[in-house]
Order: structure tokens, then sequence, then C-alpha cells
């Protein structure tokens, strides 16, 4: 096998992450004919196809010896990254990318106050931060795409290792002057005669919350469908109707927005897995080394807080 040169796999992985070899050209502002003499040399280079030829628009499609370039080319960045991260290291955590995934329900409650935190004290750190749907940031982490991800719910894939773990239990959160506001705890059946707000087919929770309704013999009135977790939890703060979700994560005992959290105490109301994971066996660099130490040390500090209960008002 010769040489690859570093243009071609350039040029590769663009037109497999781009899906195309136009999509690729126009990233990279190289003409199309040019892309694919790099990729004819390369393939002359394996020995082996990279890329299936198709008729049509469709994505490319990897060859088995393109997947394993893939890999290699991964593998190399990786390796790359972390030989940077090591070599700043001598001389202090002064530099160093994050790429990090979380669903949308955790960009106003928990994210943005640590990352300023963290940022504070390593300003030469950069953030990639990628929301998305669960299944999708498990997706792009095993694809070393991300370094690391929040997931909720029970994300079944082997490969990726959980660095922290916890079940949040299900709330409702009920508008302020709601009839249901002041209930210490409610079940589903106190719900039933109320509007909702839903979630919408493309989240995992919607099976989960439709399976839970289903059992409990419950048709709501939806006022709101909708793939926004912020969104439902700030309609329900508006006033319009009532929303199940889990309470915020940094905050366990306080009310961010207009209305109260009251526990959904429902033999059908399952909690929800909250979990921080990476790719099990991944080299990772220092720098994500330190964001995920501290990020996880952080959780579990919320959670000794949640544990011990409310904070007791001072004597006067």
């Amino acid at each position: 096998m010769n040489a690859v040169s570093t243009t071609s796999l350039r040029y590769f992985a663009e037109v497999v992450r781009t899906g195309s070899l136009r999509a690729a050209s126009e990233t990279l502002f190289v003409a199309s004919s040019a892309i694919s003499r790099q990729l004819a040399m390369l393939e002359d280079a394996l020995g082996a196809p990279v890329l299936e030829r198709r008729q049509g628009r469709g994505k490319v499609k990897l060859t088995a010896a393109g997947e394993a370039l893939m890999r290699y080319y991964k593998n190399v960045g990786n390796e790359t990254r972390r030989l940077h991260s090591e070599i700043e290291s001598l001389q202090g955590l002064k530099r160093g990318a994050i790429n990090f995934g979380m669903p949308e329900s955790l960009v106003r409650d928990l994210m943005p106050r640590f990352l300023s935190k963290f940022a504070s004290r390593y300003p030469g750190i950069s953030f990639n931060v990628h929301v998305a749907g669960s299944p999708t940031l498990a997706k792009l982490v095993l694809e070393d795409e991300l370094d690391a991800c929040f997931t909720f719910g029970d994300v079944a894939m082997q490969d990726l290792s959980i660095l922290y773990s916890r079940l949040l239990p299900l709330f409702v959160l009920v508008p302020k002057g709601h009839p249901l506001e002041h209930y210490e705890t409610l079940r589903l059946s106190d719900c039933a005669e109320y509007s909702m707000s839903t979630l919408d087919t493309s989240l995992w929770a919607k099976q989960q919350y439709d399976e839970m309704l289903a059992k409990a013999k419950i048709r709501p009135r939806v006022a709101l469908e909708t793939n926004s977790y912020e969104l439902m939890r700030n309609v329900a703060a508006a006033g319009m109707c009532l929303t199940f979700t889990t309470r915020p994560l940094d905050d366990p005992f306080g009310n961010p927005r207009a209305g109260s959290y009251v526990p959904l105490k429902d033999p059908r109301a399952r909690p929800q897995r909250f979990a921080l994971s990476v790719h099990k066996g991944r080299n990772l660099p220092l720098a994500v080394e330190a964001f995920l130490g501290e990020l996880t040390a952080t959780l579990e500090d919320i959670e000794r807080r949640a544990k011990a209960g409310p904070p007791r008002a001072a004597a006067t």
C-alpha cells in the first residue's frame, strides 16, 4: 500500500461528512473534479474503493475499506488533539477545545452557569456545544464527533461509558393561580380534566408519556404539541396548561419559572434516567478530562443537596 496523502484524507472525510462531492466542494472551496482526483489517488494508494458509486443524488455510502479509513481518520484526529493537550499541560491548562452535547431541556437550567464558571477559570478553552435529542447525541459520541454528552432515558448503546447517572422523578409544572397549584402531590387522574402540553414523536419521552397516560386511561386535552421542552415549560409558566417535566437540576428547591413543581406520585409515572457519557476506551484530551471532572463533581454536589432536603429557615 502506498502512502496516503493528508489532502486526500481530508477531502475524503469532508465528502463523508457532507454526504456528496458537490457539498464537499462548496465547503472546501475546491472544484468537484479536484476532489474526485484526490479520491481516486486515495483508492489507488489503498488498493480498494472507499465509496460506493451510485446513480442519483443520494448520500455517499462507505465501503468496508471506507469505514476502516474513516475510523483511522478519527483516531488520528483524536490522538492529535490529545498530543496538543498534553504538550499544553506542561505549562498548565491554558488551551483546548471541548465538543459537548446536551438535550435542549438543559440549555437554561444547568449548563450556562457551569460553562461560565469553567470558562472564567480556563479562559483559553473553547466550547462547541451541540443541542439535540438523546439518541442523536449518543450516536455522535460513539462517532467521536462529540467528546461527551448528557442523555435522558434508557439509551442502550454498549460502547458508551457512563460517568454519572441519576434517576429524576417526574413533576407537574402547574401555572400560578391554577386550581392544582397548592397540591402537595398529584396523581395522573388529578390532571385529567385540564389541558396539557405534549411532546411530538421526534422525542424519545413521547412514547413514555403516552404509555403513562394510556395506562391511566386518560386522553388529555392537548393545548400544545412541540419538540421543545423549554417551550413546554414556558407555556406552563405563562398559564397556558399543565406540563409533565423534571425539576431543574441546578436549583432542586427553587422555582425559576412562575408556577409550582408538584411531585407526580402515581404508580404509572416512571422516573427519567439522566446520564453523562463518553465513548468507552477513548483517550480524552486534558481539557476534556478537566471539564468532565468538574462537571461530575458539580452533579454529585447537586444530588447531595437534593437528598439532604430544602434548607431550613434561619432562626429569628
